[in-house]
């Protein structure tokens, strides 16, 4: 009886298929038999490119010379320790009882690439099938089998996987050779690695940081005010209707720079009659879509300070080991068109198992909303968004209880009606004086009611007039007025949750979920490669993981800063990486050539170890103004070089010393970049040399002011 030879990406799919479809045994070569199938599976890619060393000796040894490294053809090898299981599997596929070879390889484009890498080294030339399941219950893994699809369908996903396996060996071997090869000194030793989407993401975390860096407390004050209406006491804030400033520099319209103009207002209001008007409006808020990966790596960064490694780990679990959930590596949000079946019998599973019964029963007995903004197909390519499978999970703990949780609660919540918030606004004139109060309170709870009571809103604010709406000219007395003084505060640390939002939108800080979905196909990276992403980013020295969220290293900012300096910003540019990516979308969807990508990717590549190899140190800095001048000599500025500030001309052939006629013979002016774990931006060694000082600085271990001679 003829066979068909089936890979699967690990051994506990193989497992999986073997239990569901009966009748294997198991041969000690290491694969499974039945009278239909043999099962055998890969570790992850155990065929990949080869290193360019392997291609040729010559580049065995780093230079500039050799690159770039432009190869007209890639040929694979095995990596190390599977030549083996490569053996095994050309055998299987050869054997004369076998018709055909069925891909049972993850359904997504890095799954497609491990298969298709196997096909390619061992050369069968078999019929291929594909084995393309959303779950892994048993009853996804026999529909599967009883409907396998033709191996060509996928061409276009296996076009777009090589495309993107080759750009970036393109981009990262010849990036990180070249930069490694003018960065790299006794200082710094080691390789400086870059990559076509690490770079970029990257660039995206050390933007931020001068920001931080940058950023300058400026003293504020705001003049507040307690009124006395007809049944209660209310708070309220000065603010400028006609404000216009610059949020950048944390102003805002209830905030005043200027002490004495405060002091002014507060002078002012003394005495006046008051004036208030209110207005009452329901504001409603839909509920969330569902989840796609990286919706849910943010949502349990958000709530649980997950990584999102260990969220995409546990949901990989619940999919796989427990089978609760469905394909976890997808960046849709929505369902298709003719599911409506599977979501009433998950909802059915669910109406006595505690604690989902109440909200599944409801959905059961009074009906399912939102279903054409949640049914759509098109907004559905490989893979549909997370949702339960149906089965009920035997035991769950730890991450997988928590992960399986918000999972459930988004698809309960996502068919719920949407919940209103009473928005109130107040406004109370005393004289010419306006002071606003604001309020935000849930009134029906709609789909939070899922949720609970996580989220109430702000103190309720009573009505002005019992009963209206809508008033003007109620009078009020004032009880106290005063001045609260305060500080702006520097931005926040990106969360791991935020980056992979900018990382979806190809930089965008988007928080409006229609406008997300709208930029998916630009995003850095896919849901399936981004955990992986951040984490590299760790592992080569470039980011930390802090408690309040990522944080580059200073040979992070210094790869950016060099890369912005000498103009090859397209390396670290979300923008156009992110343009790659949609491109090889249309790789996928057959809109684009694989040989038109692959020729931009190499034009690209040459022209970044161009702008690498061609530039001089002198140069980085010509274009800055001085930092500041010499604390020794002050007709000698102070400029900016790769590894720190220093007196200009005093450079490495004087041993840094101040050559300049006046200064200490022994003076030797320097502040490096890193002290203490810290980068010195320009503009904090600017105000050094200003003012003498520096505000302390957090996570410095010494010297909360700095004092020149020890600099």
């Amino acid at each position: 009886m003829e066979k068909l030879t089936v890979i699967t990406e690990k051994e506990s799919v193989a497992r999986d298929i073997v239990s569901v479809l009966g009748g294997f045994t198991k041969n000690d070569k290491g694969f499974f038999e039945s009278d239909r199938y043999l099962i055998a599976w890969a570790v992850g890619h155990i065929v990949g490119l080869p290193a360019p060393e392997e291609i040729d000796p010559q580049y065995k040894r780093w230079t500039l010379q050799s690159l770039p490294i432009l190869p007209q053809r890639f040929e694979l090898k095995p990596l190390e320790g599977m030549g083996e299981r490569l053996k095994l599997m050309d055998s299987l596929f050869n054997r004369p009882d076998v018709r055909g070879i069925v891909n049972a390889c993850d359904a997504g484009r890095e799954g497609e690439l491990i298969f298709r890498e196997i096909i390619e080294f061992t050369g069968t030339d078999k019929p291929v099938f594909r084995l393309w399941l959303q779950s892994m219950t048993a009853e996804s893994i026999r529909e599967g089998f009883n409907n396998l699809l033709p191996g060509e369908k996928f061409n276009g996903l296996a076009a777009a996987a090589w495309s993107r396996s080759e750009a970036d060996w393109l981009v990262g071997m010849n990036a990180t050779r070249a930069v490694t090869k003018r960065l790299q000194t006794k200082k710094s030793p080691g390789v400086w690695s870059a990559g076509r989407v690490q770079t970029p993401t990257l660039a995206l975390l050390v933007d931020h940081e001068f920001r931080i860096l940058e950023f300058e407390p400026r003293g504020y004050w705001q003049v507040l005010a307690t009124f006395q209406a007809s049944d209660h006491a209310y708070t309220s804030i000065w603010y400028d209707p006609a404000w216009k400033g610059d949020p950048e520099k944390g102003e805002k319209e209830d905030r005043i720079f200027d002490q004495a103009a405060a002091e002014s207002i507060l002078a002012e209001v003394q005495g006046q009659p008051c004036l208030a008007s209110e207005t009452r409006k329901p504001e409603r808020e839909s509920a969330p879509l569902l989840f796609d990966l990286t919706s849910l790596q943010r949502e349990a960064n958000r709530r649980f300070g997950y990584s999102a490694r260990r969220t995409l780990q546990s949901a990989q679990r619940l999919y796989e080991g427990h089978k609760v959930l469905t394909y976890p590596r997808t960046d849709s949000k929505h369902l298709p068109e003719d599911y409506l079946g599977h979501v009433n019998m998950v909802l059915q599973s669910y109406s006595a198992v505690h604690p989902y019964q109440p909200f599944a029963g409801r959905l059961l007995s009074q009906g399912l909303l939102n279903r054409e903004r949640i049914f759509d197909n098109s907004k559905i390519s490989d893979h549909f968004a997370i949702i339960p499978t149906g089965k009920i999970p035997d035991h769950l703990e730890g991450d997988d209880a928590r992960i399986f949780d918000l999972v459930m609660r988004r698809f309960l919540s996502a068919f719920y009606p949407q919940a209103v918030w009473n928005k109130v606004e107040r406004n109370t004139c005393a004289g010419a004086q306006n002071f606003r109060a604001r309020s935000r309170t849930l009134q029906v709870p709609g789909w939070r009611e899922v949720y609970g009571s996580d989220e109430n809103g702000e103190e309720r604010l009573p009505p002005l007039v019992p009963g209206s709406d809508a008033v003007e000219g109620v009078t009020v007395q004032p009880l106290e007025y005063s001045l609260k003084e305060d500080v702006t505060r520097p931005p926040g640390r990106i969360t791991e949750g935020r980056l992979l939002g900018m990382m979806e939108r190809a930089g965008k800080d988007l928080e409006d979920e229609e406008l997300s979905e709208a930029m998916k196909d630009k995003g850095l990276g896919t849901p399936a490669t981004r955990a992986d992403i951040i984490e590299n980013l760790i592992s080569k020295g470039y980011v930390q993981r802090l408690r309040e969220g990522i944080k580059p290293t200073t040979k992070g900012i210094r790869l950016i800063d060099f890369l912005h300096r000498i103009d090859s910003t397209g390396l670290a540019s979300a923008e156009l990486t992110g343009e790659w990516e949609k491109h090889l979308r249309e790789v996928e969807h057959g809109k684009m050539e694989r040989s038109a990508f692959m020729e931009g990717i190499s034009e690209f590549t040459a022209g970044v170890v161009e702008k690498i190899k061609g530039f001089e140190y002198d140069t980085l800095y010509q274009k800055d103004p001085p930092v500041g001048v010499c604390p020794f000599n002050p007709q000698v500025p102070v400029v900016e070089f790769f590894w720190g500030y220093r007196c200009q001309d005093g450079g490495d052939n004087n041993g840094g010393k101040c050559p300049h006629p006046g200064c200490p013979s022994e003076s030797r002016f320097i502040v490096w970049k890193e002290i203490s774990g810290r980068y010195i931006d320009r503009k904090t060694v600017g105000r050094l040399l200003e003012r003498k000082k520096t505000p302390p600085f957090r996570g410095l271990s010494i010297m909360e002011a700095v004092n020149f001679r020890r600099l």
